[in-house]
């Protein structure tokens, strides 16, 4: 009986000492989102003056007011771009991207669509459609290998960019890389959406929807330092393989934090012990190899107190037992009176 109030006890304290552990997800971070109509962007998408009141586009960049905002016609040799008029100046955000990449061809076929959180913004370059040498974080769908990897195609990438390092093109960002993941989002017969998720000083997470809606897959969550007031930006292009990059909708929303995560002393770094800047990215990517990944010592040392508090639980619980069998032997060997 006494041992089955121990073991309910132990299990007790161990619940409530998960329950009170951070998390590491900036998602779960979230507790209200705000939207942003500065960096929104739906149906129809242009005005009667055929402009958009919060959004740039150029190059080859067409509008269909009932379906998308097209970066790439499946045609070779084509480039565009969508850009953000103003730049983002919340420190915690939220934002739902739904896009599509789809086209005739059913094996060769590219070169992919890139989106960007930057300091520059609208100038066309070899990236992607966009300026090389950019200031900021690049996400990049690519869809068309340069080299053999080891890894498989269609994959999502990601770059911090210094403002000086180049994008590795032909080791298709493998020496400047990130973070990434293969993930098939091309022809999907569901609507294809990535959710990027940054709380300043916490992480930067993204997430994405390939297989059913409603179901997100997170892609990778890295403890970086975004510029101040970036512009968001998304741009595609083809080369001698075709497809059609099309953006359909950006929903953006300031996101405020759960009260337990607005001091970010009690929180743990996300995906790393230090958090990685674009210039501290310059010292690894001038080397011409690829970025070292981020320690995860800001995990385990959650995990560490969290296990910590489990053993203290578990030594006063021992120590209770043997305090209570010792009692009752001595009360068992003590003379009888009466």
């Amino acid at each position: 009986m006494l041992w089955g109030s121990l073991t309910a006890v132990v299990l007790g304290a161990i619940s409530a000492a998960a329950a009170g552990a951070p998390s590491n997800i900036p998602e779960d971070m979230v507790d209200k989102r705000n939207h942003l109509r500065t960096h929104s962007l739906h149906l129809p998408y242009v005005d009667s003056d055929l402009q958009n009141r919060w959004w740039d586009f150029g190059e080859d960049t067409i509008v269909n007011t009932n379906r998308h905002m097209r970066l790439t016609q499946d045609r070779q040799s084509e480039k565009g771009w969508l850009w953000s008029r103003l730049p983002l100046s919340v420190s915690n955000w939220q934002m739902e991207v739904e896009f599509k990449v789809d086209g005739k061809a059913s094996s060769m076929y590219g070169d992919g669509f890139a989106i960007w959180i930057t300091e520059d913004r609208a100038v066309t370059g070899p990236v992607f459609g966009s300026k090389d040498n950019f200031k900021g974080l690049g996400i990049f769908f690519d869809t068309y290998a340069n080299s053999r990897h080891s890894y498989s195609l269609p994959r999502v990438t990601a770059m911090l960019g210094d403002g000086h390092t180049s994008y590795d093109h032909n080791g298709d960002n493998a020496a400047t890389e990130l973070a990434g993941c293969s993930i098939n989002f091309r022809r999907r017969d569901v609507p294809t959406k990535a959710r990027m998720t940054y709380l300043a000083g916490k992480g930067f997470q993204l997430s994405l929807q390939t297989d059913k809606e409603g179901q997100w897959t997170t892609c990778f969550i890295k403890d970086i330092q975004l510029p101040p007031a970036p512009y968001i930006g998304f741009s595609a292009a083809t080369g001698e393989v075709t497809d059609n990059h099309d953006i359909i909708s950006v929903a953006a929303y300031s996101a405020t934090l759960k009260y337990q995560y607005q001091d970010s002393k009690a929180t743990a770094a996300v995906g790393g012990g230090g958090r990685q800047t674009a210039f501290q990215a310059a010292s690894y990517n001038q080397n011409g190899g690829r970025a070292p990944p981020a320690s995860s010592s800001g995990g385990v040392a959650s995990w560490f107190l969290f296990l910590l508090k489990v053993i203290g639980v578990l030594a006063f619980v021992a120590f209770a037992v043997a305090a209570y069998r010792t009692y009752s032997a001595q009360q068992k060997k003590r003379p009888s009176y009466y």
